[in-house]
């Protein structure tokens, strides 16, 4: 942490949790009319794979490795999160330091504690014969496909999506994730799943859960994938 500046330093010694988490920062930068999306795949480094790839456990070994492995670091992804408010807000409707504690959260606090929830999961699934293996990162990474469900003969059965509980709180809200996943389907005619955590294990939503009203919310506030960006994928699915 010894690049960031000390007001940043402070903040983070006083503690940044998922209080930090704003919803209506999340549409903003997920799922709004404007999507900026600054922690992309292009843009930084896969953090759930940074994790595993170098056994981090506390926030200071994390914030160590993103500001060395990321093309973007926290200082600046914060100043184009700040400065991204003029377009979708017309104002700056929040100061620097709550938006610095809003990057912090999404790119630290919530890939630590998602690398937690998917090795739990990984158990889950072995207990419960779920055959799967780990996606493509760039799948993981823009795509929010953590796992791969595999058939008895190794193809693909279905892309998964692992969650913590919190995302059974109104879970339409995340159109950004069920677009991604609609994509992947739209594309490759695979189901997805979408497991988040419960008291003994984990709950699953399909796309046959959903009720029309979701259905439709989901197309009418998605995020809008580009011509460039389905070509990608269609590449990607063909080289799996």
């Amino acid at each position: 942490m010894n690049n960031l500046p000390d007001k940043y330093k402070k903040l983070i010694s006083k503690g940044i949790n998922s209080s930090s988490n704003l919803p209506d920062l999340n549409d903003m930068t997920d799922r709004g009319s404007f999507p900026l999306k600054p922690w992309t795949a292009k843009k930084t480094v896969g953090t759930i794979k940074m994790v595993n790839d170098y056994n981090i456990k506390d926030e200071e070994s994390f914030v160590g490795k993103f500001e060395q492995l990321s093309k973007i670091g926290l200082v600046d992804l914060t100043n184009q999160v700040y400065e991204h408010q003029i377009k979708y807000f017309k104002k700056y409707k929040y100061d620097i330091d709550t938006i610095f504690k809003y990057t912090y959260c999404c790119i630290v606090v919530n890939s630590l504690k998602g690398y937690s929830t998917e090795k739990v999961f990984d158990r889950w699934a072995k207990n419960n014969k779920i055959k799967i293996k780990y996606p493509p990162a760039i799948l993981d990474q823009k795509y929010h496909t953590d796992r791969l469900e595999l058939n008895k003969n190794n193809t693909i059965k279905s892309f998964i999506s692992i969650k913590p509980n919190s995302f059974s709180n109104n879970y339409i809200q995340y159109t950004d994730v069920f677009c991604a996943l609609e994509l992947l389907s739209s594309i490759t005619n695979i189901e997805w799943k979408i497991y988040f955590r419960n008291n003994v294990g984990f709950s699953i939503i399909t796309r046959d859960s959903l009720s029309k009203r979701e259905k439709d919310k989901i197309k009418e506030n998605g995020f809008k994938y580009s011509k460039f960006e389905k070509i990608e994928l269609e590449s990607i699915i063909n080289s799996m």
